[in-house]
């Protein structure tokens, strides 16, 4: 081999293990983020229980968002959260 093959192998290995290492971390960080933050319906039930709390103390009400409007959980979250869910 010449000395500029074995250099581009050298580099060619550690580029690939950079790029390796940066999807790895990110994968993980992912599935740390996941574990950690509760889910569309963990917020839909919470907001439920604030506007209870809220009516029964005679306050402001805030309101559920109409499907379609701005903030509001699409239908692809709603999809991707079914696939999330603990059977019960």
């Amino acid at each position: 081999m010449q000395w500029f093959e074995i250099i581009t192998v050298f580099l060619f290995g550690v580029i690939v293990s950079i790029i390796f290492d940066k999807i790895w971390k990110n994968h993980r960080r992912k599935e740390s983020e996941m574990a950690t933050k509760p889910g569309l319906y963990a917020n839909i039930h919470a907001k439920q229980e604030r506007i209870a709390k809220q009516k029964a103390e005679g306050k402001p009400v805030e309101k559920m968002r109409k499907p379609g409007t701005k903030g509001a959980p699409t239908a692809a979250a709603f999809k991707a959260a079914a696939k999330t869910a603990k059977k019960k």
